[in-house]
C-alpha cells in the first residue's frame, strides 16, 4: 500500500506540476515554493509528537492497553494543536521579514498574500499528522495510504479549479481544502478503527505527556534539523541562482523525493513492528534489521540509476523542453538521496527501539555542513555549488546513521555492500556511465528521441537481468504471498 500511494502521488504530482507551469508559470511556483519552505521552519514546535505517538501506540497496543494508546493519541493531538497555534502566532511576522530578505521586491506582495494560508494548512497538518501516526502505531499503514492518496488528489483537483482563476492564490486555497479535508477523514478512520476515542479529541493526560515528551524531543531535534534542510537550501538558491532555479530545483527535488519515498514509506512500516518486538522477542531484531537493508539496497540502486539515466526524458515531457539544470539538479540529488536511503533501515530500527542518539548526529551534521557548505560554494560557483554542498552535506551526515548502526550492533561492514547485489552494482554502473557518455553526444544528433528512447529500454534490460535473477526478488515475492494468503485466513488483519 505504501508503494501505491506514492506511485498515485508521484502521478499526480507529474499532473500538477505540469499544470501549474502553463497556468502560473516557473516564478510563481518558485514563490510557493520559497512560502512553504518558510513556514515548515515553524515546525520546531511539533515537539516530535507524531514520531512519539507511532512507537507508544504500538507499544501500549502490544501490551494489551489501548485506554493507554487512546490517552498517547489525544494527549499529543491536544499538545501539539495549542503549542503550534502559539508558535504560529509569533513565527508569522519573523516569516514575513525573511521573505523580506529573499525575495525581489516585485514578487514580495505575492508572497506575503499567500503566507496565512499557508500556516493555517501548516497548522492543520501537523495535527493530522498526529493521526496518520496513529494509524501507523495500530498497523494500519494501509489506511493511512489511502488517505494521503486522496489528499493529493483532493488538491490537484482544487487546483484545477482555483489556480485558472485565483492565480497564485488559488494554489494557496487548494493546499487548505486539501489539509481540512484529511484532517476530518482521518480522525473518522482512525476512530471507526480504535472505537475507544470519543467523537472529538478531549482527554489530556500529564502522566503520558511527560512519558511521550522525552522520545519526542530526541525525535524533534531531528525533525527540526530536517526543516532546515530545504529552507535553508531554497533561500541559498534564491541569494544565488534566483528565483528560476529555485522552481527547477523544486521539481527536480519533488521527482527524487517521490522515487525515495517508494522505498522509505515501505521500509518506515518497519518501525511499530520493532516497537512490538522489543517488548516480546528483541533478538529477532537483528535479522529483520539485516534483510531490510538488503532488501533497501536491492530495490533503490536500480531505481536511482533509471531515474538518472531518464532524466532527459523526464524534462521533456514535464517541462516541455529540455532544461540543463534540471537535469543537473535530478542528477545531483539522485546521487545524495541514494546514499540517504540506505540509512533507512538502521534509521527506522533506532527508532523503534528508542535508540536515537545516532540519528539526532546525523540530521546535525546534515543541517551544520548544508549552511556553511552551502554559503561557501554558493559564492564560488552559484546555484551549482548550493546544490553540490548539500549532496555532500546529505551523504555525509547519512553515512553516519548506517556506519553507527554496525558499529554498535558488532555487524560486518562488508554487509553494507551485499554479496549478492555485487551484478547489480555492476549493472548499474555500466548502464548509467554508458548512459552519460551518450548523452553528452546528443546534442549534436537533430533528432534525438528515438536514440534516447532506445538508450532508455537498453539500460534498462541491461539492469533488469540481474535484477530479475537476484534471490531476493524471490524472497520479496514469498513475502508478499505470504502476506495476502494471512488476509484471506483472517480478514481481520
Amino acid at each position: 500500500m505504501s508503494v501505491l500511494q506514492v506511485i498515485g502521488v508521484t502521478t499526480i504530482l507529474f499532473i500538477l506540476y505540469r499544470f501549474l507551469l502553463k497556468t502560473i508559470g516557473i516564478q510563481q511556483l518558485g514563490i510557493w515554493s520559497l512560502v512553504l519552505a518558510t513556514t515548515t521552519a515553524t515546525q520546531v514546535a511539533n515537539l516530535g509528537f507524531s514520531g512519539s505517538v507511532v512507537k507508544f501506540v504500538a507499544k501500549y497496543i502490544a501490551q494489551e492497553q489501548n485506554e493507554k494508546a487512546s490517552a498517547v493519541i489525544q494527549t499529543a493531538a491536544l499538545s501539539i494543536a495549542i503549542f503550534l497555534a502559539f508558535v504560529l502566532s509569533i513565527g508569522y511576522p519573523i516569516a514575513k521579514w525573511v521573505l523580506g530578505l529573499i525575495v525581489a521586491d516585485s514578487f514580495l506582495p505575492a508572497s506575503v498574500a499567500i503566507l496565512p494560508y499557508a500556516f493555517f494548512a501548516l497548522w492543520v497538518m501537523v495535527i493530522t499528522n498526529v493521526f496518520y501516526a496513529s494509524l501507523d502505531g495500530c498497523q494500519r499503514i494501509d489506511l493511512r495510504c489511502l488517505l494521503i492518496l486522496g489528499g493529493s488528489m483532493t488538491n490537484l483537483l482544487a487546483c484545477f479549479i482555483l489556480a485558472p482563476i485565483y492565480g497564485l492564490m488559488g494554489v494557496a486555497y487548494a493546499r487548505v481544502a486539501q489539509n481540512v479535508m484529511m484532517f476530518i477523514l482521518s480522525w473518522i478512520l482512525l476512530k471507526r478503527y480504535f472505537p475507544l476515542l470519543p467523537s472529538f479529541p478531549y482527554k489530556w493526560s500529564r502522566n503520558i505527556f511527560n512519558e511521550i515528551i522525552g522520545y519526542g524531543i530526541n525525535f524533534q531535534t531531528i525533525s527540526v534539523s530536517a526543516m532546515f534542510y530545504d529552507p535553508i537550501t531554497k533561500a541559498l538558491l534564491s541569494k544565488f541562482g534566483g528565483l528560476s532555479m529555485v522552481g527547477y530545483y523544486e521539481m527536480a527535488s519533488r521527482i527524487i523525493m517521490q522515487l525515495r519515498a517508494v522505498l522509505i514509506s515501505a521500509n518506515q512500516a518497519i518501525v511499530p513492528a520493532i516497537a512490538g518486538l522489543e517488548e516480546r522477542l528483541p533478538k529477532e531484531i537483528r535479522s529483520i534489521y539485516l534483510s531490510s537493508y538488503q532488501l533497501i539496497f536491492y530495490l533503490s540502486l536500480p531505481l536511482f540509476s533509471l531515474i538518472i539515466i531518464a532524466t532527459p526524458v523526464i524534462s521533456q515531457l514535464w517541462i516541455g523542453h529540455y532544461e540543463q539544470i534540471f537535469v543537473v539538479f535530478t542528477i545531483l540529488l539522485g546521487i545524495g538521496w541514494f546514499l540517504n536511503t540506505l540509512a533507512g533501515p538502521a534509521y527506522f530500527t533506532n527508532l523503534g527501539t528508542g535508540e536515537l542518539r545516532w540519528n539526532v548526529i546525523g540530521h546535525v551534521v546534515i543541517a551544520v555542513l548544508n549552511a556553511g557548505l552551502g554559503f561557501l560554494l554558493g559564492m564560488l560557483y552559484n546555484g551549482i555549488g548550493v546544490v553540490v554542498a548539500w549532496i555532500l552535506s546529505l551523504s555525509l551526515g547519512s553515512s553516519l546513521i548506517y556506519i553507527s548502526y554496525h558499529i554498535r550492533h558488532k555487524l560486518p561492514f562488508m554487509e553494507l555492500i551485499p554479496k549478492t547485489s555485487r551484478k547489480i552494482i555492476g549493472a548499474c554502473l555500466i548502464a548509467t556511465l554508458s548512459a552519460f557518455i551518450i548523452h553528452t553526444q546528443l546534442n549534436y544528433v537533430p533528432n534525438p528521441a528515438p536514440l534516447i528512447g532506445l538508450l532508455i529500454l537498453s539500460s534498462s534490460i541491461v539492469i533488469f537481468v540481474p535484477f530479475w535473477r537476484h534471490p531476493m526478488r524471490k524472497r520479496l515475492a514469498g513475502w508478499i504471498t505470504d502476506e495476502i494468503l494471512n488476509r484471506r485466513v483472517d480478514p481481520h488483519t
